[in-house]
């Protein structure tokens, strides 16, 4: 007597018999000879499964067999449903998606794998650790709860604080607070209404919550594939180094600070006085025009301007030739305080790296607007 299970194998198998003779037939060349191989292959495969199910019966039981009817396949209690399928086919979408797009996504399809791997392989573990199914469930919850509440809950926070900064690189310079400050006014307003009302339920309580939180991941998603708003980039010393030679203020200079900390580990102070560079070094009573600074260490250089004027102190720190891909380039190092203000004081910090005698020029601390005065950097 053929199971239903040999029924079926026999059915596919003899089909796929005909079409291999088929095909073998009808078709010649390169294709025919690859689909023959192919159509052999799947013919084999299912004469082996067919083989196996003669020989398994379709796993049936007997019923003169009592033993066999508590411990058999088909007397065991069923797995129960489990909702990891859908995390890993969600997982596997973004890893194909960021395959194409952005590096995190990727990164994110990767993490969601895993976490289906683990979540999944210890709830199939839990449901067999005894025939009692509440006993299980405690089982599952004392491994992965230690583990899932921790992680779950920095996710969750790490998903809104990503979220909500797209929200607000999006949103323009000047709307920004006005967005910012209507989303917390809604939060306070939710919490205030959740606080006044001793009865609410739960699940209204959960349904609002979870809205919120996929219209704040649906939103911050959309801006984030949508891009940035054009941020600006401010100015600075290193960015534009033509601010070091000029002695007219600019808005790096706009409202710089004019005081230095107690503990900035001065390496030496720099006054200027009556249009006059004066240099101080520690253990130095007198003033010096040559000062000696460290290479490669970091060097603090404090600037006092006590003049009546707005001034700059400007390092200048040599003239190098280099080559950069087989042509010749010269290289002139120059860094500068922000504008001082009378009694103002500004720190200078200096790491330089090459020896003052590798320079066809001399380093030298001047101020734009003064060119008789100079005071010159000694680097061994």
């Amino acid at each position: 007597m053929f199971t239903t299970g040999s029924k079926l194998f026999i059915g596919a198998t003899t089909l796929s018999l005909l079409a291999t003779i088929s095909w073998a037939v009808l078709k010649g060349g390169d294709v025919g000879w690859t689909g023959t191989i192919g159509l052999v292959s799947l013919t084999i495969a299912l004469g082996f499964l067919t083989g196996i199910n003669f020989f398994v019966r379709d796993c049936n039981v007997s019923g003169m067999d009592e033993d066999a009817r508590t411990t058999a396949a088909a007397a065991q209690r069923h797995p129960g449903s489990s909702i990891w399928p859908l995390f890993g086919a969600v997982g596997l979408g973004l890893l194909v998606v960021g395959a194409v797009s952005e590096p995190i996504v990727m990164k994110a399809g990767l993490l969601v794998l895993l976490a289906v791997l683990v979540e999944w392989m210890v709830q199939a573990w839990s449901e067999k650790a005894s025939g009692d199914p509440d006993y299980n469930a405690k089982v599952r919850k004392r491994v992965l709860n230690p583990l899932e509440f921790p992680v779950l809950g920095a996710v969750i926070v790490a998903v809104i604080i990503y979220s909500f900064s797209r929200i607000m690189l999006f949103v323009t310079k000047s709307s920004g607070p006005i967005v910012f400050a209507v989303i917390a006014s809604l939060i306070l307003l939710f919490g205030f209404l959740f606080s006044m009302r001793s009865n609410v339920k739960r699940s209204l309580i959960v349904g609002v919550c979870t809205i919120a939180a996929l219209g704040l991941v649906s939103t911050g998603a959309v801006m984030a594939i949508d891009g940035e708003r054009e941020i600006h980039e401010h100015e600075t010393i290193e960015t534009d180094p033509g601010v070091c030679l000029s002695p007219e203020e600019t808005e790096i200079d706009h409202k710089a600070s004019q005081s230095v900390g107690a503990k900035s580990n001065v390496t030496a102070t720099i006054v200027f006085e009556h249009g006059e560079l004066q240099a101080f070094a520690e253990g130095v009573d007198q003033p010096l025009q040559t000062i000696t600074l460290q290479r490669s260490n970091t060097n603090n250089i404090m600037f006092s301007n006590l003049d009546e004027e707005e001034v700059r102190l400007t390092a200048n720190l040599g003239t190098f030739e280099t080559v950069q891909n087989g042509t010749p380039v010269t290289q002139t190092p120059i860094t500068c305080t922000p504008l001082v203000e009378q009694d103002g004081e500004a720190l200078l910090t200096l790491t330089l790296p090459k020896s003052s005698m590798a320079s066809s020029t001399p380093f030298t601390f001047t101020v734009p607007g003064f060119p008789e005065t100079s005071i010159e950097i000694v680097v061994p």
